[in-house]
């Protein structure tokens, strides 16, 4: 079941947009500070289960593995994980749980 999924994932997709849940709606100056934080951020997911998450210039490498119903996508760092949202015509959305707050990540796939 998570092959499937596991062959679906691999690849570089940048990251489009990001929103958080939080209650309060951001100003038009975050949302601006965002998209230029995100230019040139990408998640890359290979298929020798390794990962780099590039976000706002910081990188993050390890490796990554599905949870048994393949709903959860987990690295070797406890605080990144994520849960698929949906596949998109142009790549896949995302949850991430960071702490308390769930963030929902829209990614573009880049490359085949």
């Amino acid at each position: 079941m998570t092959k499937k999924l596991e062959k679906k994932m691999i690849g570089k997709y940048a990251v489009e947009m990001i929103k958080t849940s939080n209650k309060e709606e951001p100003s038009d100056a975050y949302e601006n500070l965002l998209s230029d934080l995100l230019k040139g951020s990408y998640i890359q997911f290979n298929e020798d289960k390794t990962y780099e998450f590039n976000l706002a210039g910081k990188m993050h490498k390890g490796s990554w593995y599905f949870s048994e119903d393949g709903n959860t996508l987990f690295t070797d760092n406890k605080d990144l994980k994520f849960q698929i949202n949906k596949f998109t015509e142009t790549g896949l959305e995302l949850n991430s749980f960071n702490k308390d707050d769930v963030v929902l990540m829209i990614l573009k796939k880049i490359n085949e």
